[in-house]
């Protein structure tokens, strides 16, 4: 009987294991990617860059010059980027790809 017991746990943590969301707010994941080698996987470097710093994963935070907001808002800003190259960095994007048809608004066909 104490072999079922482990089985029914087991199944049970998977179960919640599967449940569980993926990619979400994971690392490394990156939006614009910057220059990668042509090793196989590739190592490549991101050149996101956020106002609230580094992934805590990251070894490399560089802090950007301070600059002006795009439409002259209270500034000067300060922006970071990690300069760590990873493996596949730039395999998985940070947030959805916008869709498809937002390429074609403002476009002539």
């Amino acid at each position: 009987m104490r072999p079922q017991v482990i089985l029914v746990v087991t199944l049970v943590v998977l179960g919640v294991l599967t449940a569980l969301p993926l990619g979400e707010g994971s690392w490394p994941c990156c939006d614009n990617c910057g220059v990668c080698n042509r090793k196989l996987p590739p190592e490549c470097q991101c050149n996101d860059i956020s106002v609230h710093g580094c992934h805590p994963e990251c070894k490399k935070c560089v802090r950007n010059t301070p600059t002006i907001p795009p439409g002259g808002g209270p500034g000067p800003v300060v922006t970071y980027r990690c300069a760590d190259i990873l493996t596949n960095f730039c395999e998985r994007r940070c947030t959805p790809a916008p869709p498809p048809e937002a390429a074609f608004l403002g476009g002539v066909f």
